[in-house]
């Protein structure tokens, strides 16, 4: 009679599966590669060079962030072809460190009403 106990709880750890089927599944890998981002529009207020940095305001990313005027990290090749006044797009995202940072950034050409 002793081993009816042993056999139901075996039966039950049977029936429950594999314990890695109840663990939640790894991210995708290409998730790993490159972090969440979002695209951003906004004119550029300052270019701080000794910061690796472009003063931006930002028109609001819809369900992500009102629109302000932020301090985002860019690659230095960046603020050699950016400048105070400048429209530009980009990709917003959080390093490894947690600190928001843009890539992708594109000067948007001025349009053809904004000689004035």
């Amino acid at each position: 009679m002793k081993a009816l106990p042993t056999l139901s709880f075996a039966v039950a750890l049977v029936c429950a599966g594999p314990l890695s089927s109840r663990l939640p599944a790894a991210p995708p890998a290409e998730n790993a590669a490159q972090p969440a981002s979002h695209p951003v529009t906004g004119i550029v207020q300052g270019v701080m060079t000794e910061r690796s940095s472009l003063l931006v305001k930002h028109e609001e990313i819809p369900g992500f962030m009102r629109a302000m005027t932020m301090m985002f990290l860019v690659e230095p090749e960046v603020l050699e072809t950016v400048k105070s006044g400048d429209k530009i797009t980009a990709q917003l995202y959080r390093d490894e460190a947690g600190k928001w940072r843009l890539r992708d950034v594109t000067v948007v050409p001025p349009g053809p009403d904004s000689s004035t």
